[in-house]
């Protein structure tokens, strides 16, 4: 989009937290809008830009409404042997919020995939809790002098955030690690860094046992990964993480694509030092700046395993222009859904982009994104479980269907998105001339 195109939305950004129970930080871009001189629209982008690039209309607005469990999710999700989805389910005419009762205690996540994660850790801890429960495990422990080393919990995220006692240097080696080290001091340096290795090594081999992420904010699973591998580093557990039994399954709905296995692959076979130059070294061949590069891999929200996948998912873009303003555009995410959502986002570029047409360049107005396709039409991927028709979103997509221009724009938009739209919301885009595609990920493998 050119500096025409584009006038009208560069503007300050805002956040803003929802009323309790709405909880997920939106972005808030105040507009100019062309047609209206003078006046200034705050227009709420995360919740309403799905619905982008259509011309006003009279439809009826709506609001968001709490929606009960049995509409949004399929049985076997809803409840599976170890937890239940709690009514109701709570909706912002983006995404879901799902409160979770488990035998493990209560979770909070935002986001179907985030849920679907969340069901497979769950079955993991049950399954990780056999073994740190069991009669041999215990009793491993139970004539074990205190080590000088202590390890805890913590909610270090990055490597510009040093963990306390070890050098500079070996930060960068536990990014996004749940444990770190007190400051009670080992004799040697070099021996307590080698024992910090071996457990972050044991960690992510039991969780690539069970499928999941080693670098989960899920802190009870934490917990059972640290037991195992602090085990493994003292020598007192050097059962193979493959000779674990696996007693039941996770369930069918929970079951992980070949994408998300090739990501688990590398989480387990690679340090966080080593996943970081992967990524580094992916962003250096798309021409990223370094400076860029480094902000991005350094942001608090994003886990290692966050990183790969966007940064996997950017590179298999091939030739596109604007990866770097996407990357740019990411930085803004302040939690872990917004986190999810940059990364979701750019997996259905590259889905679009290998099995439906190249993409040859990417716009962004703040949080949104246009994908221009070879074939002439702009694409909007947007990653939501349930949007719905506002007025925000009406006006919104009147001055972006009036001002997107790009080269070889065909005037035609296309709007993907991970879920679903309301009956109103897909009429009035459709009445337009619009193409809607819900449920992409049925289109293309999107890791959650």
């Amino acid at each position: 989009m050119g500096a025409d195109a584009a006038h009208g939305y560069l503007a300050r950004r805002r956040t803003c937290r929802l009323p309790p129970g709405m909880g997920h930080v939106l972005f808030l871009l105040t507009m100019e809008v062309d047609d209206m001189p003078g006046h200034r629209t705050l227009v709420l982008v995360l919740s309403g830009v799905l619905l982008a690039a259509v011309a006003a209309g009279a439809a009826d607005y709506e609001t968001p409404t709490n929606r009960s469990v049995a509409d949004v999710l399929p049985a076997d999700l809803a409840k599976g042997p170890r937890y239940a989805v709690r009514e109701p389910v709570v909706a912002d005419g983006y995404m879901y919020h799902y409160q979770v009762m488990s035998d493990f205690g209560p979770f909070e996540v935002t986001g179907t995939g985030a849920l679907r994660k969340l069901a497979r850790e769950i079955w993991a801890i049950g399954e990780l809790r056999k073994i740190t429960g069991s009669e041999v495990f215990l009793k491993a422990f139970k004539d074990q002098a205190v080590k000088p080393v202590t390890f805890v919990k913590n909610a270090l995220t990055k490597p510009g955030d040093t963990l306390s006692g070890v050098p500079k240097g070996v930060g960068r080696l536990f990014s996004n690690a749940s444990t770190a080290v007190t400051n009670t001091r080992d004799p040697s340096q070099e021996s307590r860094t080698k024992e910090l290795l071996q457990v972050g090594s044991f960690k992510r081999d039991y969780a690539a046992r069970y499928d999941v992420d080693p670098y989960s904010s899920n802190k009870v699973l934490q917990e059972e990964l640290d037991k195992i591998g602090k085990a493994g580093a003292w020598g007192l557990w050097t059962a193979s993480a493959a000779t674990m039994p696996i007693e039941g399954t996770a369930g069918a709905v929970m079951s992980i694509t070949a994408l998300s296995q090739s990501f688990n692959n590398v989480l387990k076979n690679e340090p966080p030092a080593r996943i970081r130059n992967i990524n580094e070294e992916k962003l250096k061949q798309m021409s990223v700046a370094p400076d860029l590069a480094k902000r991005f891999l350094d942001h608090n929200a994003y886990t290692p395993r966050h990183d790969l996948i966007l940064v996997d998912s950017l590179a298999r873009i091939a030739g596109a222009t604007g990866r770097d303003a996407y990357l740019n555009a990411s930085l803004a995410a302040s939690d872990e859904a917004e986190a999810n959502f940059f990364v979701n986002v750019a997996q259905m570029m590259r889905g679009y982009h290998e099995t439906q047409g190249p993409i040859t360049a990417i716009t962004m107005i703040e949080a949104l994104t246009v994908a221009q396709t070879k074939s002439g039409a702009a694409l909007i991927p947007f990653a939501l479980d349930y949007g719905v028709w506002t007025a925000n979103a009406d006006k919104l997509s009147q001055h972006l269907k009036s001002n997107y221009k790009a080269d070889g724009f065909n005037g035609k938009f296309e709007l993907w998105v991970t879920g679903t739209l309301s009956p109103t919301a897909k009429q009035e885009l459709q009445a337009r001339g619009f193409t809607v595609v819900e449920n992409a990920g049925t289109r293309f493998d999107i890791a959650d």
